[in-house]
């Protein structure tokens, strides 16, 4: 085998493995994305079981300077006879991935109603830290800050 042959091959297989991990790198993001998403979901389906299932043992949210765990954190679910509804917008600013832990920024635009309460729209400054487990992600920490409208400016993915 000629060297310039050999040279091709190894540059090939060194090529060929460096774009494994970034699609897997994308891959990893969109499953960390989507994991919000559920989780949100889940709380806004009143599904507590479900909702538990996608937080670390040891989670953590800080919201409205308050430190809540887990069971603080369902206790602010509401109850499932209020006839509840809540749709949520994402809009990601950055995911990191650092190993087996992650975290994500992001602007949150929840709109909900209530039958007793009416309806109500916020929006929401958040950082969640994810931890993964073997090939699940979960949230092992959430911060949530609720901004003004004017505070919602344009901003260039955070480096």
């Amino acid at each position: 085998m000629k060297r310039r042959e050999v040279l091709k091959g190894s540059a090939a297989i060194v090529l060929g493995a460096a774009v494994v991990p970034l699609a897997n790198a994308a891959d990893q993001t969109e499953a960390i994305k989507q994991v919000i998403r559920s989780a949100y979901d889940a709380f806004s389906d009143l599904d507590k079981q479900k909702y538990r299932t996608m937080l670390t043992d040891d989670y953590l949210l800080l919201e409205d300077g308050a430190l809540l765990d887990i069971d603080g954190d369902i206790a602010l679910m509401p109850s499932a006879d209020i006839e509840y509804k809540r749709t949520d917008e994402f809009d990601f600013r950055t995911v990191k991935i650092h190993g087996d832990t992650a975290y994500a920024v992001y602007f949150l635009k929840s709109d909900s109603t209530e039958k007793k309460n009416g309806s109500r729209s916020r929006k929401y400054l958040e950082s969640a830290i994810l931890r993964r487990s073997g090939n699940t992600w979960k949230l092992a920490l959430l911060h949530s800050t609720k901004v003004k409208s004017a505070a919602l400016r344009p901003v260039s993915e955070v480096e």
